[in-house]
């Protein structure tokens, strides 16, 4: 199957944000570079997965 223009920019600024992780030593995991195309795709924000972040690991 064919990828279309906007998919492979989409794979592009994960790769490079990959990249950039990994020489910080924080290689991006598959769930977290799913939850980058999900905010690329408008599936999701930010702002929400955040939240969702800090529901996760709130002390309680």
């Amino acid at each position: 199957m064919k990828k279309n223009v906007f998919d492979v920019e989409i794979e592009k600024k994960i790769m490079e944000i990959d990249s950039t992780m990994k020489l910080e030593g924080m290689p991006l995991t598959k769930s977290l570079k799913d939850n980058l195309r999900k905010c690329f795709y408008g599936q999701t924000t930010p702002e929400a997965e955040i939240e969702k972040l800090k529901e996760k690991y709130e002390r309680k």
